[in-house]
């Protein structure tokens, strides 16, 4: 099966194996139907609010996890950043060593394999010239109903040879077991590498990981080409 030139095959690039089906870009139409199928459990399931909108239960993660997030220091990274074991100040950008990326790219990639995936290809950023051009990967349907609302939607020209500058890989319902061992913060994980330009998000429920993740990536970015970077944003429902 093809799918806009994205097929199961492609994906195994990113470490995602025996994709069952793709959803690819779906319309606001099949993300409402998706996301209240009654066969769905816990917090993947939506329900339908009186107003007819639908409203999810993200669990204990109501907002960021500002302490689970990680960025991997490499030669990309180790003298571009402020890291939280470096100079004055506080601030949350904690290494991640490349062993541990590893792990946590593993755990969720394995949690994605197998499964019947949602794919949304956006933008982040408004000006073309230097906007992102942004992967989301997800197994749950209101994980890309939300960002199908907080990115900017390509035209389907644009869509025809999107190549992703950034990917995302939101495996919520995956946790990492080994947190301890690594001297991580906790077994949920928000991890960045600048290098290989991708998004691990494990454990944690909450849709604005994905978001800021990106505005995160945006402002490390955009700096270096010599650009103040701000936020805002008008949503079209």
């Amino acid at each position: 099966m093809r799918v806009n030139n994205l097929t199961p095959q492609d994906l195994k690039a990113y470490g995602i194996n025996d994709v069952q089906d793709i959803v690819y870009n779906p319309s606001y139409d099949t993300l409402y139907q998706e996301e209240l199928n009654p066969g769905l459990e816990g917090y993947e399931r939506g329900v339908l609010t009186n107003l007819g909108a639908v409203a999810v239960d993200t669990g204990i993660f109501t907002g960021r996890s500002p302490k689970d997030k990680y960025i991997v220091r490499d030669d990309t990274t180790r003298d571009t950043l402020w890291w939280s074991d470096k100079g004055k100040g506080k601030n949350d950008n904690k290494p991640l060593s490349q062993e541990t990326w590893q792990h946590l790219k593993g755990l969720v990639t394995h949690q994605l394999s197998g499964k019947r995936l949602f794919i949304v290809d956006a933008f982040c950023g408004a000006n073309a010239d230097t906007r992102l051009s942004v992967r989301f990967i997800t197994e749950v349907a209101w994980q890309a109903h939300f960002v199908k609302n907080m990115f900017i939607r390509p035209t389907d020209e644009e869509l025809v040879g999107f190549k992703p500058d950034f990917i995302v890989m939101n495996g919520a319902k995956c946790t990492n077991p080994q947190w301890k061992e690594q001297g991580l913060n906790s077994e949920n994980f928000v991890a960045f590498n600048l290098t290989e330009r991708i998004q691990l998000i494990g454990g944690t429920w909450y849709g604005g990981e994905m978001k800021k993740g990106m505005f995160s990536v945006m402002n490390y970015l955009l700096p270096l080409k010599g650009i103040a970077s701000m936020h805002c944003s008008a949503n079209v429902g």
